[in-house]
């Protein structure tokens, strides 16, 4: 999340108070709207430690049904 903070004090000329502030009030945002399998990954795939496109498996190549719409819909158990 440092990076995160480093462009925000760059690019908005925030402080580093401010630009720690602003990324914790929008991580606890973005937090706050995801469901809680999700929640608790918003801080590692902001630091670069969580692979979003892994969790579903890839986003791209394979079988036909590979779409991300149809990951989701086998993540909650939608099998059609």
């Amino acid at each position: 999340m440092q990076e995160l903070i480093n462009e925000l004090i760059e690019k908005a000329n925030l402080s580093p108070e401010a630009a720690a502030k602003a990324v914790e009030t929008t991580v606890n945002f973005v937090k706050s709207k995801l469901p809680p399998f999700l929640s608790d990954k918003v801080e590692d795939l902001i630091g670069g430690k969580f692979d979003l496109g892994s969790m579903f498996g890839g986003f791209g190549g394979g079988d036909a049904g590979d779409s991300p719409l149809d990951k989701l819909n086998n993540m909650f158990g939608d099998k059609k």
